[in-house]
């Protein structure tokens, strides 16, 4: 009997002790993964401020007008976080957008600057801006391309006026009339325009007004000799 008992406690002291075994692994486990989570937590935070204190420099520099040192102050951050990184692609196109309109090439300019990526206000308003002043030279561009083109088909139409006058000038009556005796453009529909002569070689432009005489439909371009009365067309 007293074995028995004296068996019992010795069994009951093993099991306490492998309890208190057991308490002390789990207590130790514990404070080893909230050691671990501490300094994570601290990584991510010390992560986070030096990102963020980058990103208040550069929009410091940004708002003065310094956006390749503010880039360069966002890329010397180690780990960036998606913020810091949205506004170093802002910076990006910014800059480009920059060497486009400096080198007068409007629309590349603007269609780098069709987004932002960021939150930075001033990387906004700088956006706008450079957009804004892009747009109002690629206008300014377009309208003095318009001009000159316009000038460029003025003095063309002078030209051919000019000429066509000229070969008005050097063109008797009775040589376009033997011309449309020839061709049977002696109708009042058609209207035979002078555009040159070479000796006895004369250049006709020949049109034919349509019922309502609004419409002047081009019938051809001739070269008649007046010498031998030969016709060519000529287009």
């Amino acid at each position: 009997m007293k074995f028995k008992t004296l068996l019992k406690r010795l069994m009951l002291g093993t099991v306490t002790v492998a309890a208190g075994i057991s308490l002390v692994g789990c207590g130790s486990s514990t404070s080893t993964q909230s050691s671990e989570s501490s300094s994570e937590s601290s990584q991510s935070t010390t992560k986070t401020t030096a990102a963020s204190k980058a990103r208040d420099q550069a929009n410091n520099q940004i708002m003065s007008g310094q956006y390749k040192e503010a880039l360069k102050t966002l890329l010397a951050v180690k780990n960036p976080d998606s913020q810091t990184r949205s506004m170093i692609k802002d910076l990006q196109k910014y800059l480009a957008a920059q060497d486009a309109y400096n080198d007068q090439e409007y629309d590349e300019a603007v269609n780098d600057l069709s987004s932002v990526s960021s939150n930075s206000k001033p990387m906004r308003s700088a956006f706008i801006s450079m957009k804004n002043k892009a747009k109002q030279a690629q206008q300014a561009a377009s309208a003095s391309s318009s001009a000159q083109s316009s000038q460029a088909n003025s003095s063309s139409s002078s030209s051919s006026s000019a000429v066509n006058s000229a070969a008005a000038s050097q063109t008797g009556m009775d040589v376009i009339n033997a011309f449309a005796a020839k061709m049977n453009f002696n109708q009042s529909s058609y209207g035979i325009i002078p555009e040159g002569k070479d000796g006895d070689v004369y250049t006709f432009e020949v049109r034919q007004n349509n019922d309502d005489n609004t419409v002047a439909h081009l019938i051809g371009i001739y070269q008649y000799n007046a010498a031998t009365g030969a016709v060519t067309k000529i287009n």
